[in-house]
């Protein structure tokens, strides 16, 4: 099985890693913590369709993984928004600043201000992260029914193979 590389940037993180990195900063309250979800993806990797228990083990740890992606995801959504808000603030802000009566003359001079520049990477930063715990969250959602059905699978063939 060929697989895609773990850490692309030089051999040490992901992209999902260099998001994480990125928004950090923009969030300090919060600390984005995904310790063991590498670990638990290479296992499912390596999981037999025809190992029960372990179909059932993925399961329920794919759909912890999903709830807790969800919520970091709605967490970050509302930092997003926030950051959405504050970055039209601050332009509105400096394109009165630059031209009062010409709106397409402070705009243009506004996009150039330091502060609507960070606001919009923010923005920037946490809409990516969102993007990317999204989906995480559906391919946990998406493991999860896969196990499943493969439980189900293994319990039907040994009710019928009981049944013969």
């Amino acid at each position: 099985m060929i697989l895609p590389p773990r850490k692309p940037i030089n051999n040490t993180m992901s992209y999902f890693d260099l998001l994480c990195a990125k928004a950090q900063p923009f969030i300090p309250e919060a600390t984005l913590v995904f310790t063991g979800y590498d670990e638990l993806v290479e296992k499912y990797v390596s999981l037999s369709d025809l190992d029960s228990s372990g179909n059932v083990e993925m399961a329920v740890e794919f759909n912890a993984w999903a709830e807790y992606f969800a919520n970091v995801s709605n967490y970050i959504q509302n930092q997003y928004l926030d950051a959405e808000t504050d970055k039209l603030q601050a332009f509105s802000a400096a394109s009165l600043t630059f031209s009062e009566k010409n709106v397409s003359a402070g705009d243009r001079k506004a996009n150039t201000e330091a502060d609507v520049i960070l606001a919009r990477k923010k923005r920037n930063a946490l809409k990516s992260l969102y993007d990317a715990l999204e989906a995480k969250r559906e391919f946990c959602d998406k493991v999860f029914y896969q196990c499943k059905h493969n439980c189900i699978e293994m319990s039907e063939r040994a009710a019928a193979n009981g049944r013969k």
